[in-house]
């Protein structure tokens, strides 16, 4: 009986030498492909985390990279750095209030001039950014900007977007506008770029 599990043994220590030579493989590649992130200009990557993230793996044309620290020259009202140093104008942008993923009603004529846009031209299509400021877990603050991406989302739908025209991605915190402990700063993070 001893005989005929000593092949079973090996065949199971096998698969397990050849699972960890996989894993450090995989780990190796993980590491080099942070490393060519963070080595690239105005990309700031860590160990573990992804440069970029971006729905269905494809990043709207002239969307390239954030400033080095991830944030506003500045912090100027209405503007957020994209394009590697290019500025999101006023008119792309949709603030929100604390804690909150309702969309105000002076951020519906920004909506509704974006809309036009895209139901013009059915092959364009948008990346919707939700952010937050820095208060709230990292959790909480990614599923916020998501929830905020997603109610102009369904704004553009109601005014006739077609929903494979929009993308959604949520910064959560990590990508500020603005840096500062204050009310302006906190205004200014809470918000939904909307890029082309």
């Amino acid at each position: 009986m001893n005989s005929s599990f000593r092949p079973l043994i090996a065949v199971a220590a096998l698969a397990l030498l050849a699972g960890c030579a996989t894993t450090e493989q995989a780990t190796t590649e993980e590491q080099q492909t942070t490393q060519d992130a963070a080595a690239q200009p105005g990309i700031t990557a860590q160990p573990g985390q992804e440069a970029y993230s971006y729905g269905y793996g494809q990043a709207p044309g002239g969307v390239d990279a954030y400033d080095a620290n991830g944030s506003a020259a500045g912090g100027r009202p209405g503007q957020a750095v994209a394009g590697g140093g290019s500025m999101v104008p006023a008119d792309r942008i949709v603030y929100f209030s604390f804690d909150s993923a309702e969309v105000l009603p002076e951020s519906r004529t920004i909506i509704e001039a974006n809309a036009r846009k895209l139901t013009g031209n059915q092959r364009t299509i948008t990346q919707l950014e939700g952010h937050t400021d820095e208060r709230g877990s990292r959790e909480y603050n990614i599923a916020l900007g998501e929830r905020r991406a997603n109610a102009v989302r369904q704004a553009m739908i109601a005014m006739g977007v077609a929903p494979q025209q929009i993308r959604i991605v949520s910064y959560g915190e990590e990508r500020p506008a603005a840096t500062g402990p204050d009310e302006q700063s906190y205004a200014l993070n809470r918000r939904v770029e909307i890029l082309y």
